[in-house]
Order: C-alpha cells, then sequence, then structure tokens
C-alpha cells in the first residue's frame, strides 16, 4: 500500500453483497442413504452383528432430523430411510426376543437335556 492514501483504501463502488447461493433441490442425502443401504444389508445378514441395526438406526435418525425444508411436506428419502433403519432395528431385537422364548420354552417341556 502506498502511504499516500489515508484512512480506508477500499473502493465502496466495488463492494458487492453476499448472496445465499440457492439450494440444489437434488442433491443427494447420503445419510438416508447409508441408513437405507446398512439396514437392507442387516436384514439380509439376518442380523447377525448387533452393530448394524444400530449404526442404521444412527443414520436413519440423522437423516430424519437434518432433512431439508422442502422435503418437510412430502414424503421424503429421509423419512423412508430412517423407517427401513428403525425397522431393523426392531426385527433384530425380535429375533432375540423369539430365540430367547423358544429357548426357554424347549427347555421347561424337556429338562432331561438341561445341562449342570
Amino acid at each position: 500500500m502506498s502511504s499516500s492514501i489515508k484512512g480506508d483504501p477500499r473502493r465502496p463502488d466495488k463492494i458487492v453483497p453476499f448472496h445465499q447461493p440457492p439450494k440444489n433441490e437434488e442433491e443427494a442425502d447420503f445419510t438416508s442413504n447409508i441408513a437405507m443401504f446398512t439396514a437392507m444389508g442387516g436384514i439380509l445378514m439376518r442380523n447377525q452383528f448387533k452393530a448394524i441395526p444400530w449404526i442404521a438406526s444412527y443414520f436413519g435418525l440423522s437423516a430424519f432430523l437434518n432433512k431439508r425444508n422442502s422435503l418437510k411436506s412430502g414424503d421424503g428419502l429421509a423419512d423412508s430411510g430412517s423407517l427401513v433403519a428403525f425397522v431393523s432395528l426392531f426385527t433384530y431385537y425380535l429375533n432375540v426376543y423369539m430365540l430367547n422364548r423358544n429357548t426357554i420354552q424347549a427347555l421347561e417341556s424337556n429338562p432331561d437335556n438341561i445341562s449342570a
């Protein structure tokens, strides 16, 4: 800068005000896609791993809470991703409950198989 300019060196006629860029309505919702893929992967693997339904539920909740305002009025991908994720978690614990219930019933009906 030269020492001959006194005060503010910026030119007021060159100032461009900031405008928020318009949002693209076709942006991909990655958290909902991750929730959908992990939930379906967990269901197809018959929920052998406990972490998969919980990971899907985390991403499903994240997609549901962070969905765009434009999708809040209609049925969006965030709703379906979160729904499938929570169904995956529900089916995992339903299978755990049914397996334990069937095991207890089998042991009650045949007490000779109980090993000490």
